[in-house]
């Protein structure tokens, strides 16, 4: 299971180390991860292994100073929404102005004074978060008009024909021909108007107010688990689970995580001769991370980053039904929550989902 550390992470780009240690020693001081690079070389290679919440870049540097840096860097178009802050003793106009122009957000005057720097990290990182939220927001909307321009075209065409094809059998009185393309035309309607109301549904969550309380995790699993059997009466599925923590958050939201998560690993172990579920919990720091594990069909990890945007489907219709809402739901919620969600997978040796929730509260023994 791979732990994903969600406090922001800084990379100072710096090639003095006594500067390097003084602004490390502040920024730790909130909790925010560090990277260092003493070199634009060795900056570049930090990027490649990870794309950081804020960058801090030193103007005067060996081999190329910052302004130079700075505009290489922006021209890559992986890291135009990282925040860049000049670290800078040079005050004069001009070159505050060719920063700005280099690309960067901002600058703090050197020798660094720590509440002004910190004020500045968190005004940026915080409009990283808004911008990215927005950006989130744009995608939604983009892959809501591909849904409407090509998942929605293929049932209402095929409603259309069904229409026609219900006229020419009132015209010929063809009752037993009536009858069945009454009965399609019922199923392929609700099939559509479902899959509208899903969106609906997903795009309601970005504006949902959550009503925090104490949800016991242990008790919405087992909820979630009967749900899920409910629905798969002629499949043997096995649910194996360890303690599991009291968290805080809305147990509704919560609830309908769970069910989407158990769906998809029923769904996609279906062909095994038992179906095994198994959710897990530890605590990380500040936060508890959840595990759920299938043996179902699993999938190429080549084809992860994208699971869990609305409507990806990794496998066809034919395969697996479905509408590829579900995990872009669990994203949401998640999100909402101020957890984090990932997903691992091996072809035919099933998948693991992980997910983050923050701890609140410590009161006694959480574990029930």
């Amino acid at each position: 299971m791979n732990y994903i550390n969600k406090n922001p992470e800084i990379l100072i780009i710096d090639d003095t180390p006594e500067h390097v240690h003084f602004v490390a020693s502040i920024i730790r001081t909130k909790n925010y991860r560090v990277r260092v690079a003493t070199s634009a070389l060795q900056a570049f290679d930090a990027l490649k292994k990870g794309i950081p919440d804020l960058i801090l870049l030193d103007v005067i540097m060996p081999e190329m100073d910052g302004f130079e840096l700075c505009s290489l860097i922006r021209k890559d178009p992986r890291y135009h929404s990282v925040p860049i802050i000049f670290l800078t003793a040079v005050k004069d106009s001009e070159n505050i102005v060719r920063g700005f122009e280099a690309g960067a957000q901002d600058y703090v005057s050197k020798p660094v004074n720590a509440n002004e720097l910190l004020v500045r990290i968190q005004t940026h990182l915080n409009l990283k978060k808004r911008t990215d939220k927005l950006l989130e927001a744009y995608n939604d909307i983009d892959s809501f008009n591909h849904m409407i321009s090509h998942d929605l075209k293929t049932p209402v065409r095929s409603i259309k024909k069904l229409a026609g094809f219900l006229k020419e059998a009132v015209e010929n009185r063809k009752d037993e021909d009536i009858n069945e393309l009454l009965e399609m035309l019922t199923e392929k309607t609700s099939k559509t108007v479902d899959l509208i109301e899903k969106y609906a549904q997903l795009a309601k969550l970005s504006r949902t107010a959550l009503k925090i309380e104490s949800v016991n995790m242990g008790s919405l699993s087992e909820k979630a688990f009967e749900e899920i059997k409910k629905v798969c009466p002629g499949q043997k599925i096995v649910f194996e689970r360890g303690e599991l923590p009291v968290v805080h958050g809305d147990s509704l939201l919560l609830g309908q995580v769970l069910v989407n998560l158990f769906s998809n690993a029923a769904k996609y172990s279906r062909g095994r001769d038992r179906s095994i579920i198994q959710m897990s919990c530890k605590k990380i720091d500040y936060e508890y991370l959840f595990s759920i594990k299938d043996n179902g069909v699993g999938f190429d990890m080549n084809y992860a980053e994208n699971i869990f945007k609305m409507f990806v489907r990794l496998h066809t219709q034919s395969e697996f039904e479905g509408t590829g809402i579900g995990l872009a739901s669990v994203k949401k919620i998640i999100n909402l929550h101020g957890g984090g969600v990932w997903i691992t997978a091996v072809v035919d040796r099933g998948a693991e989902v992980c997910f983050t929730l923050p701890v609140e509260v410590e009161v006694g023994n959480l574990f029930g």
